[in-house]
C-alpha cells in the first residue's frame, strides 16, 4: 500500500492508502485516522456512528471522505456474514443502509461503495474489463462462511465479471501478529480450510499463549480458490492493532475506538 493524500478545496489531507493493483479506472481508499474532526478517544477521522462519537463529528467526517470518493458513501449493515447487495439504480445510501449485508456491489458511475471496520478487513474489488466493482467486509466469521468468494459470484451473476480479471486489495486489519483466537477458532479454520497450517493461515500458540490466525492469507487462499489470479491479490502489511498512531483497533482498545470507512468507486 502506498499513502496518497487528497486534499480538498480548502486545502486540508486526507491521508488515503491505495493499493497498485486497483487500476486508475477507480478511485478508492483506505483512510487512517488522521484528517477528521473527532476527539480523543476517536481522534479524529471516527466515520463509525455508533460507538458514543458526537454525531456532528462523525457526519463532518463522512463529507470529507466522501469529497475524497467523489460519490456518496453507500455501506450497508454489516452482520458477519456472507450476503452482498447490490446497489441498483435509484437506491439511495439510507435504502442501502437498511440492508443486512457483508458486502455491496453495482457498476453505477454515481456511487461510491464503503464498508466499516476496525480489525477486520477491508476488501476492495473491483473488474476493469466490466467497470463493476465491490467493497467488502470480512472477519474472521465471514472469512470462514466466504464473502470474499461471494463478492466474486455476486460480480459473475450480475454483471458478467470473470474472477481472472478481478483486482483485489485487502486493507489495514489485524494481522497475524496480534490476532490470537481461541482453540475452537483455530479448529474452525482447520475445518473451513484443512490445509490452513501449510498454507500459513494458523500460526501455532506460542509457549503458554493461543494460536494466532493470518486472516488476510486465509483470504488470498480463498480468493485464489476462486479464481481470481494471486498476482492481481494486493494484501499489505499494515497491522490495525499494532500501529496505534494511524488505526483504531476494536481489540486493542477493548471496543472503545473509531471506525474506518474504506471506499471505492468509478473514477469519471
Amino acid at each position: 500500500m502506498i499513502v496518497a493524500p487528497y486534499e480538498d478545496p480548502e486545502g486540508r489531507a486526507l491521508p488515503l492508502l491505495r493499493s497498485a493493483v486497483i487500476p486508475a479506472a477507480f478511485r478508492h481508499g483506505f483512510p487512517t485516522r488522521a484528517g477528521g474532526v473527532s476527539a480523543a478517544p476517536y481522534d479524529t477521522l471516527n466515520l463509525g456512528g455508533k460507538w458514543g462519537d458526537d454525531p456532528a463529528a462523525v457526519a463532518e467526517n463522512r463529507r470529507r471522505l466522501a469529497r475524497a470518493a467523489g460519490a456518496p458513501l453507500f455501506a450497508a449493515s454489516q452482520v458477519h456474514g456472507v450476503a452482498i447487495a447490490r446497489v441498483r439504480a435509484g437506491e439511495t445510501p439510507a435504502d442501502v443502509a437498511r440492508l443486512q449485508a457483508d458486502g455491496v456491489c453495482t457498476d453505477r458511475e454515481d456511487v461510491a461503495l464503503a464498508v466499516f471496520v476496525a480489525d477486520c478487513i477491508p476488501a476492495v474489488v473491483v473488474d476493469p474489463r466490466t467497470g463493476a466493482f465491490a467493497a467488502v467486509h470480512a472477519g474472521w466469521r465471514g472469512t470462514l462462511a466466504g464473502v470474499l468468494p461471494a463478492a466474486v459470484r455476486a460480480l459473475g451473476e450480475h454483471f458478467g465479471a470473470r474472477p481472472a480479471d478481478l483486482r483485489v486489495a485487502l486493507g489495514p486489519a489485524i494481522g497475524p501478529c496480534c490476532f490470537e483466537v481461541g482453540i475452537e477458532v483455530a479448529e474452525a479454520f482447520e475445518i473451513g480450510l484443512p490445509d490452513a497450517r501449510v498454507a500459513g493461515v494458523i500460526h501455532d500458540a506460542r509457549p503458554g499463549g493461543k494460536p494466532h490466525v493470518d486472516l488476510k492469507r486465509a483470504n488470498q487462499v480463498l480468493l485464489e480458490r476462486a479464481g481470481v489470479p494471486r498476482e492481481a491479490i494486493d494484501a499489505g502489511p499494515e497491522c490495525t492493532s499494532c500501529d496505534r498512531a494511524r488505526f483504531f483497533s476494536y481489540r486493542r482498545d477493548k471496543g472503545t475506538t473509531g471506525q474506518h470507512l474504506a471506499f471505492v468507486s468509478r473514477a469519471i
